[in-house]
């Protein structure tokens, strides 16, 4: 709560994390930790393209009518949802991180709800944010990578090298397959949706336990999300 204050009080340009130490009396360790808690919260967030972070003075987005994605997508979420019975997330891409924007739930018994409508997260540590990822060029990957490089090892120790091996699986088959990195005992699968100009517009994935998600699965959930996807194309 004292980070979180502090990030409040701080101008819109917002404070490094030498910064918050300074004003908290807390030590750097400890601001980073706290820091990636509440941006994985949606409390928080970074700056783009620097290294300081502002309050989140607008963490979720819970109602169609504020997003035009969420309206455009609802119908196909609630339809997957029903069809695979699991979790599944609208994901667009706010600059380095991934932002969800709806979730919607399955019926079946035992669901991953780690991810909820505002979590913001590096992009490509989900499966969706991957999907996002893995359709930009290759200077903006790097960037991005780069650019989230102190945070990645929060997210189940994942590195620089397992992102980019992730982004080449992701352009080969056609769809993303992320397991136990963003949540422990989760496997996730997501799928783009392109602009006319041929950059990620959003992504839709579906994620369950790991041992409801065996190769062949994955690719069913992965070509029902693009038939999915299809009937959007024309839309945006």
């Amino acid at each position: 709560m004292h980070v979180l204050r502090a990030l409040q009080q701080s101008p819109d340009s917002g404070v490094s994390v030498t910064g918050l130490a300074r004003m908290t009396g807390l030590q750097r360790p400890t601001i980073y930790r706290l820091l990636a808690a509440l941006v994985e919260g949606g409390f928080a967030k970074n700056v783009g393209g620097s290294k300081r972070y502002v309050a989140n003075h607008n963490i979720a987005m819970t109602e169609p009518g504020q997003d035009p994605r969420i309206e455009l997508a609802l119908p196909i979420l609630k339809n997957l949802a029903s069809i695979t019975g699991d979790a599944v997330f609208l994901v667009v891409r706010d600059g380095y991180e991934s932002v969800s924007l709806w979730r919607e739930i399955g019926a079946y018994p035992v669901q991953i709800l780690a991810t909820f409508a505002g979590k913001r997260q590096p992009l490509g540590v989900g499966s969706g944010g991957m999907a996002l990822l893995a359709g930009l060029d290759d200077e903006t990957i790097e960037k991005i990578i780069a650019h989230n490089s102190d945070r990645l090892e929060q997210y189940g120790g994942m590195t620089g090298r397992e992102m980019r091996q992730l982004v080449q699986n992701t352009r080969t088959r056609g769809y993303s397959v992320v397991g136990n990195y963003a949540v422990r005992g989760a496997l996730g699968v997501g799928c783009a949706l392109y602009d006319s100009n041929h950059q990620p517009y959003l992504a839709i994935s579906a994620t369950a336990i790991t041992e409801r998600m065996p190769a062949p699965r994955q690719r069913e959930i992965a070509k029902l999300i693009q038939n999915e996807l299809k009937t959007l194309a024309t839309k945006i």
